[in-house]
């Protein structure tokens, strides 16, 4: 599905294969397998702030208790810890080679942050329709969210991290 997953479009007098279609496609599909390899279990922000487990105090109060208890509600069952676990899981060389593809000036140069920034593009796709359009061939440039952001990623480099974090997920589920 994503290895040959093409953008195919027949129109007269044009590329058959529209890269920005393709690598969005791409990208949102390798973002779901990732998100799929957790074990966590999960469960809605409703279901966390009705459960006596974690001692949510109600009525809450305000608008500042309710961010903190979703914010300890994200970081429990947040999608993103999912992610962040996924590309953990690779060898610490892999994660530099990783981690050297994409700059994003006035943040540290992490696996953490790279994790987030990666989850932030399919977020922006999949509650937007904000293609990808960093995946492309060679370096890119651009700005978000005020910050330079240089991206040496393709979608192909980005398989082939995808499936070497997959046959580490699955040796350690041998363990």
């Amino acid at each position: 599905m994503v290895k040959r997953g093409d953008w195919l479009v027949d129109v007269p007098d044009s590329n058959n294969r529209i890269d920005y279609f393709t690598n969005t496609f791409k990208y949102i599909a390798i973002f779901s397998l990732i998100e799929s390899l957790s074990e966590e279990k999960f469960i809605d922000f409703y279901q966390f702030i009705v459960s006596k487990k974690y001692g949510i105090q109600f009525p809450i109060s305000d608008k500042i208790k309710l961010d903190e208890v979703y914010r300890k509600y994200k970081e429990k069952f947040g999608s993103i810890k999912r992610c962040i676990s996924f590309f953990k899981t690779l060898p610490p060389d892999r994660q530099h080679d990783l981690v050297s593809r994409l700059e994003i000036r006035g943040t540290e140069a992490s696996i953490e942050n790279l994790a987030k920034y990666l989850y932030e593009l399919r977020s922006k796709f999949v509650h937007e329709a904000e293609l990808v359009l960093h995946m492309s061939y060679g370096t890119t440039v651009s700005c978000k969210k005020k910050k330079l952001v240089i991206c040496r990623l393709s979608i192909k480099d980005t398989m082939y991290f995808f499936e070497e974090g997959l046959i580490e997920h699955f040796r350690n589920c041998r363990t």
